[in-house]
């Protein structure tokens, strides 16, 4: 499902206001968010919540056979992989594949689109399979799937460093 037929779900933007954005995007080439926020106030914590789960919906699963390009890996140093769950794994088509995990998939887009600014599509995976990918990819010593668990991201990168 498209953004705007998201917020028009949920009663945040009218059919119309999503056919001005349209017509706006059009002469603009801005994204669809950043146009909402400034012609009909929608704000930004609105515009990033629909995109979570608009990435959520169009998430495939981890194939690990797949392996990892390092290329793509070399995108994102060990801190910000462990403390954002993601790797990096191959660019395909203008497009950064990456895994997380459903739980970290907020913190993993946040990430993708504040630092990485390119296109991401993710792969997801569940919690222990990133933390094997990611100790693979990106050790460091004395961190491991309880990352995860909500013991501390912050606090246990600082211990780790």
């Amino acid at each position: 499902m498209r953004i705007g037929e998201m917020l028009v779900r949920m009663g945040v933007l009218k059919a119309s206001q999503v056919e001005a954005i349209l017509e706006e995007q059009q002469s603009q080439n801005e994204p669809f968010g950043a146009i909402a926020e400034r012609m009909f106030g929608v704000s930004p914590d609105t515009i990033e919540r629909v995109w979570i789960e608009q990435t959520q919906d169009r998430a495939t699963l981890f194939d690990p056979s797949a392996g990892v390009d390092d290329e793509a890996r070399e995108l994102v140093v060990r801190r910000q992989a462990w403390q954002f769950g993601i790797v990096p794994i191959r660019l395909d088509d203008g497009y950064l594949v990456a895994v997380t995990s459903r739980k970290q998939l907020p913190r993993a887009v946040r990430f993708a689109t504040r630092v990485l600014g390119m296109a991401v599509r993710f792969e997801i995976a569940d919690d222990e399979t990133l933390s094997a990918l990611l100790t693979h990819q990106y050790p460091i010593r004395g961190l491991d799937k309880s990352i995860f668990e909500g013991n501390g991201i912050a606090a246990m990168l600082r211990r780790a460093a």
